[in-house]
């Protein structure tokens, strides 16, 4: 099949935010918005996408391509300290090709190669303050682009029905031009609207090229004759680099940043997973699963090697099991150990979180089950959390 594809995509969005000075009693009575902490916009995207298509399918094997022509215009208006009227036209090329191959009964891959792109928001585009946070203030980059991606994701499969056996390779890559990457200055001193202002940080967005993120996992499941189960493993690796600007100075008239170093921090991560699960009998159901990560994050600013990299490991501990008893009574419970360690700052967190519920089946063919129970039972679940970013790691708890 041959084919010519004509799209089109409106996208409108409003936004108003006020913000007042109020007394003891909240009242926004007769009160106007304060200017500087105030800001409505309103945005319309229209986007047409035009080109060739060319599909091929014989037998179970499967081959499409498609380009296209893509017109974005941007149409906006920002109110702050008066009018500002944004409006960009963009011009870009992209396209998608799939493959489906099916090698024979047991062996099957499919491959995805396409590009996609990403309009900045307005609130980006605006070249105004934003000072509702006087610690963290920002600043539109009206020279904004969008953001150009090219993705590929892999996937092959081998499945031998007889004997139970999986096994599966999955691979994915993008790579990013004109990121949309922040820039960020530390405790600069501005003077907006004749105020002076020395926060913490003063950020813009600004375009970089050299992000990426790739990921690769394997899998391998079969059964256990014995045991009624099944088995799976998996390991993996996933990797990505996010590029970001540090330092430079602040352009009094303009708000803009100029100067400043380029920091990339990277993330790679290794991780294995194993789950065995039951089949036994519709009465008894267990899971037995435990999963761990390495991670190495690094930025690229930290000339020093030994502070360069944060190191740290978590790993999960995980049975869940279900019982059926006296016909239509269940008990139902989970209990998993969380462990999360770092080595490069150090510091060691866990904990173990408990579920245990009673339940009834009830309706015909006890389709229906009402079920009591306690979440956390030993009070222990901390709720940990990592973030890594451009030249910091957070815990948090």
């Amino acid at each position: 099949q041959v084919s010519f594809q004509y799209r089109a995509t409106y996208d409108h969005q409003e936004r108003d935010k006020r913000s007042y000075e109020t007394g003891s009693d909240f009242s926004i009575a007769g009160l106007t918005p304060d200017p500087q902490l105030s800001n409505a916009y309103e945005s319309n995207f229209t986007t047409h996408r035009f080109g060739p298509g060319f599909r091929y399918s014989k037998a179970r094997n499967t081959f499409i391509a498609n380009v296209y022509y893509q017109r974005s215009l941007l149409d906006g208006m920002v109110t702050q300290n008066g009018s500002e009227k944004i409006r960009h036209n963009y011009n870009d090329v992209t396209y998608f090709m799939m493959g489906q191959l099916n090698i024979n009964r047991e062996n099957s891959l499919r491959l995805f190669v396409s590009s996609y792109t990403d309009n900045p928001e307005v609130t980006n585009l605006q070249s105004v303050y934003d000072i509702s946070d006087a610690q963290n203030i920002s600043h539109g980059n009206p020279g904004l682009k969008p953001f150009y991606s090219h993705r590929v994701n892999f996937h092959y499969v081998n499945s031998n029905v007889e004997k139970g056996r999986t096994f599966m390779w999955m691979f994915s890559f993008q790579s990013t031009s004109d990121y949309i990457a922040t820039h960020t200055v530390q405790n600069p001193s501005i003077e907006i609207d004749g105020q002076r202002y020395t926060p913490n940080f003063y950020s813009m967005p600004v375009n970089l090229d050299g992000s990426r993120s790739l990921m690769t996992h394997l899998s391998y499941g079969f059964p256990i004759g014995f045991l009624k189960s099944n088995f799976n493993v998996m390991a993996g690796i996933v990797y990505s680099k996010t590029p970001s600007m540090l330092g430079g100075t602040v352009d009094a008239a303009t708000g803009m940043i100029s100067g400043g170093e380029r920091n990339d921090a990277s993330n790679m991560g290794y991780d294995f997973r194993a789950v065995l699960g039951s089949n036994i009998s519709e009465n008894v159901d267990f899971t037995l699963s435990w999963h761990g990560a390495y991670n190495i994050a690094k930025n690229s600013l930290v000339v020093n090697d030994s502070d360069n990299k944060n190191r740290y490991f978590n790993h999960v501990a995980t049975a869940a099991m279900k019982f059926v008893f006296l016909k239509s009574f269940t008990f139902t419970g989970n209990v998993s150990y969380q462990q999360n360690i770092g080595f490069t700052n150090d510091y060691d967190n866990s904990y173990v979180l408990c579920n245990v519920y009673l339940g009834k089946k009830v309706f015909r063919n006890r389709r229906g089950e009402v079920m009591f129970g306690v979440n956390d039972l030993f009070d222990q679940n901390t709720a940990f959390s990592r973030t890594t970013g451009s030249g910091y790691t957070q815990n948090s708890i």
